[in-house]
């Protein structure tokens, strides 16, 4: 089989996924979604598939690999960097499967490629990317959105199959959104600073103002500024961290595993968020009310 030549792909449909959340179930009833889509996609081209000049005996075994080389081989990676290759059942059945998955891919057209050189009329790649942003990282810069691989491209002739799978796939990630996401968006966090980030600077300033004032009552003006700059600085910058802990927490492709403790790290945050910027509302209402 060789249909290196022929150009096929009339139609192209894809997507940089924006929200998505997983379990293993759920990722695998992903992974059948597409197994059927590449059924389908099988019968589609056994009825491209010429007898030509093979005989009866190797055009009935050629459609027979053809039909087979369209059962999917999924690539499964952990956060230690383990990987599983294989077909769906094996790679979900395994002892070894990963408790934290840190991708999926799946190229529907990879054993006919570069098993038998036979390029199909329609295919599809599928890549989720289910690793968190680092908290530390501040080459991050939170004003853009957060970095994420995770994309599905749909192509091929027929583009009754190609719409259809595509739109199937994005109704399946539309209905499973992760949590927050739109914090991962591009200048959520400079929106943020401006609401919630300087408000805060100043108030932990107007907080500490009799503290600082207090012990360097005798000590020069500038020394007193300088202090109230670093409280300034210092508040933005763990206001910084406590946005890269949240997206952290909140992932923007998620997968949810048995033992993950993110929901205990997203009370954590919860607690944080309310308590910090509670005190602020509550001191100023009570400005608001006293004056």
């Amino acid at each position: 089989m060789d249909s290196k030549k022929q150009t096929k792909i009339n139609n192209r449909q894809k997507m940089d996924i924006a929200s998505l959340s997983l379990d293993k179930v759920t990722l695998r009833k992903f992974c059948d979604i597409l197994q059927e889509r590449a059924n389908s996609a099988a019968e589609i081209e056994l009825g491209f598939f010429k007898r030509n000049e093979q005989s009866h005996g190797e055009y009935e075994d050629n459609r027979k690999t053809l039909r087979e080389s369209f059962k999917l081989k999924i690539t499964i990676s952990g956060k230690d960097g383990e990987q599983l290759w294989g077909s769906i059942v094996e790679v979900f059945d395994s002892a070894n499967f990963p408790e934290e998955v840190r991708s999926l891919y799946v190229d529907s057209e990879s054993t006919l490629r570069h098993v038998h050189n036979y390029y199909p009329h329609n295919s599809f790649q599928i890549f989720l990317d289910f690793n968190k942003p680092k908290i530390f990282d501040m080459s991050l810069l939170p004003s853009q959105g957060t970095p994420n691989q995770s994309k599905i491209e749909v192509q091929g002739y027929d583009a009754t199959w190609v719409n259809g799978v595509f739109s199937e796939l994005k109704q399946f990630i539309d209905k499973r959104s992760s949590t927050l996401s739109i914090v991962h968006s591009h200048s959520i966090y400079d929106i943020l600073l401006l609401v919630l980030g300087f408000p805060s600077s100043f108030w932990v300033c107007s907080k500490l103002s009799n503290q600082i004032e207090t012990a360097f009552e005798s000590g020069s003006v500038f020394v007193i500024n300088a202090l109230y700059l670093y409280v300034f600085v210092i508040t933005l910058f763990i206001f910084r961290v406590l946005f890269h802990y949240i997206r952290w927490v909140c992932p923007l492709v998620e997968y949810q595993s048995k033992d993950n403790k993110i929901f205990a790290h997203r009370a954590v945050s919860a607690l944080l968020c309310i308590g910090w910027f509670g005190q602020i509302a509550y001191d100023v209402v009570k400005w608001l009310f006293k004056t």
